[in-house]
């Protein structure tokens, strides 16, 4: 993001973007008002409290551009998107060690919403950005206890950030590994193991994998 510095409160996922009549993108985050100039705060040490309000930056990196141009609006916000899904993991990386718990909140909230953006609108191109999506949640397992190994469909649904009906229907489309504990049918207690759900947030399905797909899959273990 050229001429752009982020900040952390600031940050959602981008909804709407604009070409301007320079040829520059501005882009608006997730609940701001597209009909307004988008602003941002940033550090003033003149300021009494601060802070000060100014005019977003716009894009104007190349690459940027060409996606808007070539491939239109959806896909150059999907770029953008990614590119700060990235940043946000890089940097709560860096200081996930030594910073304050709020401040690791804020971080786990912001990164949570933009996996919800990109699960609802996945695709088989985001394969990378899914990836690091994993590599995040194996790292906040650990900081837990003994990694869970089966799965209820409730708490299949917490763990790919989804609903349980999402999940049931991800099951019988056969894109899910299942098992049941006994043969009563639709009441029957279902699990789901861990290696299934990553697999769904890797590759959209946990059957069918290639080998490609299960040697990824084993660097997570």
């Amino acid at each position: 993001m050229v001429q752009y510095k982020f900040t952390l409160n600031e940050l959602r996922p981008v909804t709407h973007i604009e070409l301007s009549r320079e040829g520059s993108i501005c882009f608006w985050f997730k609940d701001e008002n597209p009909d307004l100039p988008p602003r941002q705060w940033i550090p003033d040490s003149v300021s009494p409290d601060g802070w000060q309000e100014v005019l977003r930056p716009y894009l104007t990196d190349t690459r940027t551009l060409k996606i808007y141009n070539e491939q239109g609006e959806d896909a150059c916000i999907r770029y953008i998107n990614t590119r700060i899904a990235n940043y946000l993991l890089d940097e709560f990386e860096r200081v996930r060690e030594a910073c304050p718990v709020a401040i690791e909140k804020k971080y786990l909230s912001r990164i949570d919403e933009f996996y919800e953006w990109f699960w609802k609108r996945r695709q088989s191109s985001n394969e990378k950005i899914f990836s690091r999506f994993l590599q995040h949640l194996k790292a906040c397992k650990r900081q837990e206890s003994k990694p869970q190994t089966w799965f209820t469909v409730k708490e299949a649904a917490t763990y790919i950030r989804s609903s349980i009906s999402k999940v049931r229907q991800l099951i019988d489309q056969g894109k899910l590994k299942s098992h049941r504990l006994d043969d009563s049918g639709s009441k029957s207690t279902i699990l789901i193991h861990r290696q299934d759900l990553d697999a769904l947030i890797l590759f959209d399905r946990s059957t069918g994998l290639s080998k490609r797909e299960l040697d990824l899959l084993k660097r997570f273990y």
